[in-house]
C-alpha cells in the first residue's frame, strides 16, 4: 500500500551471471584481477559480412542444473530467461533468504514483493532458428551448404516473449506480486533499478527483485552485424575498448550476461539482520528527445541528472557509461568537467565497460551492483584503457579508499539517460 512517507531503500543481494564470473564472490575477484575475457570473432560470423570490428566477449557459460533448476526447462527458456532464474537465486541466497530448493521459505516475500527486469534486445536467437526451420526447413541442400541444423519449437512464442525473464522468476520463486519487464536500450537495467527504488521508496512494496537481462548471442553473428554497421565497435588491433582515450573508436560487443539485484526497504532489511551494500539516495532519469542512435552533443540532459544528483553532496566515485564510443565519451567527459571541475575536483571514475564490454540491457545493472561493492568495499576497480584524457580523474589502478556517495549513469539508443546516487550506509536509527 503506498504510503505519504517515503521509505529508505537499500541494496541487499547481488546475483551477477557473466562473462567475467557467476556470483558476486566471483566476479568481482576477477574483475579487480583484470581479467581477459577478449576473442576474437569466430569465422562463421565473417561469412556474409567484413566486420570492422573482430573481438567480441562471448556468452557466459553455465547449466540450469548446477543451480538446482530442472534441465526440463532448457526447450522452454530462451537465454534470458535461464539468466534471471539463475541471478536471482543467486541475490536472494546473498540476501540471506533460506531457500528450500528454489522456493524462499519467508512467506511475506512471496505476497509483497515485485519483479522489474530490464531488457535492452531481448534474445533473438530462437526467432533466427525459427524462422529459418519455418522458411527452409524442407530445403535439406540449402541447410547443409549453410551447416545450419534448423528445428522450429512449438514454444517459440513464450521463449522469446520479453516478459518471459521476469515471468519465470514469478513461476520458479512462487512469488505472487507484480513482474513486468521494462526497455531503455543500454539504459534497461539501470532504469529496472530506479523502478524498483520508486516502488519501495513510495511504499508500494518492502522488496523488489530487478536488474537487466541480455543475451546477443546467435550463431551467425547477425545481431553484432547490427551494430557494426552502425560503425559503433572498437576497431582496435587487442579488442579493448579504450574507454575515455584518445584512441578509442567503439565499444566492445558482449554477447550478454546479467546482473540481478535486491533492493529492500530499510527496516525490512534491519529486521531480517541482512548485508546492507549501499543505500541508493536518489534517482534522476531523462531524454535527449535529439536523435534514435546519437547522443545530443550538447549533454545538457545528461548535465541536469550529474547536477541533481550531486546538489550538495561530495561524490567521492562515478562509475561512467563509459562506452569508448567516440561521440558519448566526449560527451560524459566535457559533462563532468562542468560539473566537477578540473582533475583535482572530480570524484574517481572508472569504465566497467573497459573489462566487461557492452551487453546492452544488462550493462548498466551490472554497473549498479559494481558501483554497490565499491561502496561497500571501499575499492575501485581500474580503468583499463591508455592514451587518456589527461583532464579526467581516472582510475589507472585498483585503488582503495571511502566512498561516501557514488553515482552510477546509463545512457541509451533513443536518448534515454539515467543516474543513480548511492551512499554507504549509516544507521540513523535513534
Amino acid at each position: 500500500m503506498k504510503t505519504s512517507i517515503q521509505k529508505r531503500v537499500v541494496v541487499t543481494g547481488i546475483g551477477p551471471v557473466t562473462p567475467i564470473g557467476i556470483g558476486k564472490d566471483d566476479f568481482w575477484n576477477n574483475l579487480f584481477n583484470k581479467q581477459k575475457i577478449v576473442q576474437k570473432i569466430p569465422e562463421s560470423f565473417t561469412k556474409n559480412h567484413h566486420f570492422h570490428s573482430r573481438f567480441y566477449i562471448p556468452y557466459p557459460k553455465f547449466f540450469l542444473e548446477d543451480y538446482g533448476f530442472s534441465n526440463k526447462y532448457n526447450s522452454v527458456m530462451e537465454e534470458t530467461s535461464k539468466l534471471s532464474v539463475i541471478g536471482t537465486k543467486l541475490a536472494l541466497e546473498d540476501a540471506g533468504f533460506h531457500m528450500t530448493g528454489n522456493l524462499p521459505d519467508e512467506p511475506w516475500l512471496i505476497e509483497n514483493s515485485a519483479i522489474i527486469l530490464g531488457i535492452g534486445i531481448c534474445s533473438l536467437k530462437a526467432a533466427f532458428q525459427a524462422y529459418v526451420a519455418h522458411s527452409f526447413g524442407t530445403d535439406t541442400d540449402f541447410l547443409e551448404k549453410n551447416g545450419i541444423n534448423a528445428r522450429y519449437n512449438r514454444m517459440v512464442i513464450p521463449t522469446i516473449m520479453p516478459n518471459s525473464a521476469s515471468s519465470w522468476i514469478s513461476v520458479l520463486f512462487n512469488i505472487h506480486g507484480a513482474a513486468y519487464t521494462i526497455n531503455a536500450s543500454c539504459a534497461s537495467g539501470t532504469y529496472s533499478v530506479v523502478e524498483a527504488f520508486r516502488k519501495i521508496r513510495d511504499g508500494y512494496h518492502d522488496l523488489v527483485i530487478c536488474g537487466g537481462v541480455e543475451c546477443l548471442q546467435d550463431d551467425s553473428g547477425t545481431i553484432m552485424r547490427g551494430f557494426d554497421s552502425l560503425g559503433a565497435l572498437t576497431k582496435s588491433e587487442n579488442g579493448l575498448p579504450k574507454p575515455f582515450s584518445k584512441d578509442r573508436s567503439g565499444f566492445l560487443f558482449s554477447e550478454g550476461g546479467a546482473c540481478i539485484l535486491i533492493l529492500e526497504e530499510y527496516e525490512s532489511a534491519i529486521k531480517r539482520g541482512a548485508e546492507i551494500y549501499a543505500e541508493i539516495d536518489a534517482c534522476e532519469f531523462n531524454s535527449d528527445a535529439y536523435n534514435i542512435v546519437q547522443i545530443d552533443p550538447s549533454g545538457s540532459r545528461i548535465k541536469s541528472i550529474f547536477s541533481k544528483l550531486s546538489e550538495g553532496k561530495s561524490i567521492d566515485y562515478i562509475n561512467a557509461h563509459g562506452t569508448a564510443t567516440f561521440h558519448n565519451d566526449q560527451v560524459e567527459r566535457e559533462v563532468i568537467k562542468e560539473v566537477f571541475g578540473d582533475k583535482t575536483t572530480q570524484p574517481l571514475i572508472n569504465s566497467t565497460k573497459s573489462i566487461l564490454g557492452h551487453s546492452i540491457g544488462s550493462s548498466g545493472a551490472i554497473e549498479v551492483g559494481v558501483t554497490a561493492l565499491s561502496v561497500k568495499n571501499s575499492s575501485i576497480h581500474a580503468n583499463i584503457s591508455e592514451n587518456t584524457f589527461e583532464d579526467l580523474n581516472l582510475a589507472t589502478e585498483n585503488t582503495v579508499g571511502k566512498i561516501s556517495y557514488a553515482i552510477t549513469t546509463s545512457y541509451g539508443f533513443g536518448g534515454h539517460n539515467v543516474g543513480i546516487l548511492l551512499k554507504q550506509h549509516q544507521d540513523k536509527r535513534t
